[in-house]
């Protein structure tokens, strides 16, 4: 299977905000260990479910962007590996100062429209 946008490994603070099932808010800091231009791979010590949504923030830059819980990875240490996707593309929100060519914007796929049709 080919990725949409190829992946780095690098170290990036993050910051996590996830509402529980009991509607609280949580922030955690935590590290991005893999990263591309639709999501990451990230650890995190809360409690997640896989599909429910969370917002990471960038604290360099304090850029936010809403992902989706893709995948749910054992746990080592108090943090489990947590892949997330962003619900669109989103390559500057890492600000690294050179990006893969497929992370820029005319390389990526664009975001699937719904047509209406008028009855």
């Amino acid at each position: 299977m080919r990725r949409r946008s190829r992946r780095l490994r690098v170290r990036i603070r993050i910051l996590v905000r996830v509402e529980t099932e009991r509607k609280e808010t949580v922030w955690e800091e935590t590290d991005a260990l893999i990263v591309n231009a639709h999501g990451a791979l990230i650890l995190l010590s809360i409690d997640v479910l896989k599909d429910k949504f969370l917002t990471v923030q960038n604290p360099d830059t304090g850029k936010e962007i809403l992902a989706r819980i893709t995948s749910l990875g054992p746990r080592f240490m108090g943090k489990a590996e947590v892949g997330i996707e962003f619900i669109r593309p989103a390559p500057e929100f890492w600000a690294l100062p050179e990006q893969p060519d497929d992370w820029k914007s005319s390389s990526l796929p664009r975001a699937r429209r719904l047509h209406l049709q008028k009855v």
